[in-house]
């Protein structure tokens, strides 16, 4: 299946790296282009999310803006990932603000630069709608990792770092060069957003389908069932179960859940699903329980794709059907789609068969028509 770029990812590393460069050219110093908490300003918040002091400083940031932006901007698309990028920004720098006047004075004075602040939102997300996943640690061999935790192990100890960092600076008369506090803040504004969004119930559904379609893979069926169970009936998860009742030899169940998902694969234009239901309804001999609106429907997406491969071998599944009303049809588009593909012998045996087989159908007169040109 193709996955679309992180253009919101791509564009921020983009931007940075643009404005890293122009700056490096033309200034000796970053720091009047970052937030200072003795003279806030909101255009400076802005921009200091832009900023950074060197290239090491740039190049630690993009590799963990790379690392999670990619995932985050999967599962959120690019609009809410810009905003869950700039409200993580702007928190990050507001917390390092109110700490300035409160905790750790040392800062008041200080320039804030860097993206770290924005990206931390982006782990905070990251940490509620993927805390299942499990982070490599170490080579086991060349080919396999080893050593694993939990996502979410990994975040409290990150954010325990965080969190100690910022106390132990804290007592400190001159401020270390992280931004400890913007972590932080960063970090919990991404976790909020994360939690009205809806993160963690999402996140709960991507695993279930997972582990499901782990389970199928392993021809555990009755393990895929119980995994999907709970799940509400999405195309994903209707496919899944689908394709878990066909393993087990249940094909009135698996149809119902095949063409319930085929459907609404039609509805949101999802041809690479719609093509998987269709295969698997074939496979189990039950494509032609489609009613003809979807199955034409279904054609059609084939051959907007040029899926003319899929396409034939639907048909011919379609066509074996003899007592089928819109077999006719059927044979017609099979013949149309064989010399489309460049198969005109076959094509015109096609367009034979009609007339011979449905002498009396609109379609054996346009046959006649077509064989003759």
């Amino acid at each position: 299946m193709r996955v679309a770029l992180p253009a919101a990812t791509l564009l921020v590393l983009g931007v940075n790296t643009t404005i890293l460069l122009w700056l490096n050219s033309r200034v000796e110093s970053v720091e009047p282009f970052g937030f200072t908490p003795a003279q806030p300003s909101l255009p400076n918040a802005i921009l200091s999310l832009f900023v950074h002091a060197d290239w090491l400083h740039w190049l630690k940031n993009a590799l963990f803006l790379g690392l999670f932006g990619w995932y985050v901007e999967r599962a959120l698309g690019w609009r809410r990932w810009l905003v869950l990028y700039f409200l993580s920004g702007l928190g990050a720098i507001a917390v390092h603000w109110v700490m300035s006047l409160t905790l750790q004075p040392s800062l008041y004075q200080e320039g804030l630069v860097g993206a770290s602040g924005a990206i931390s939102g982006l782990v905070g997300y990251f940490a509620l709608r993927f805390y299942r996943r499990r982070v490599r640690l170490l080579w086991a061999s060349p080919n396999r990792w080893g050593l694993a935790i939990p996502m979410w192990v990994g975040v409290v100890l990150w954010v325990a770092l965080q969190g100690l960092g910022a106390i132990l600076d804290a007592g400190q008369l001159t401020p270390s060069e992280v931004g400890y506090w913007a972590h932080l803040g960063g970090f919990t504004m991404g976790l909020t957003l994360a939690l009205l969004w809806g993160a963690g119930a999402a996140g709960e559904r991507e695993y279930a389908l997972q582990q499901a379609e782990n389970a199928i893979q392993q021809g555990a069926a009755g393990d895929a069932l119980c995994w999907l169970q709970h799940l509400p009936e999405e195309p994903h998860a209707l496919y899944l179960r689908g394709a878990a009742w066909a393993m087990l030899g249940d094909t009135e169940e698996a149809s119902t859940a095949l063409t319930q998902a085929l459907q609404h694969a039609l509805a949101y234009g999802d041809y690479p699903l719609l093509a998987q239901c269709a295969d698997l309804l074939s496979e189990i001999q039950r494509l032609h329980t489609l009613q003809a609106p979807t199955l034409r429907a279904l054609l059609q997406h084939a051959q907007k794709r040029h899926d003319l491969k899929h396409a034939l071998h639907w048909l011919e599944i379609l066509t074996q059907r003899p007592d089928a009303p819109e077999r006719p049809e059927w044979l017609l588009l099979r013949a149309r789609l064989l010399q489309q593909n460049g198969q005109t012998d076959t094509a015109r045996a096609v367009l034979q068969q009609i007339m011979t087989e449905h002498p009396d159908s609109l379609q054996a007169a346009m046959a006649k028509l077509e064989r003759r040109g």
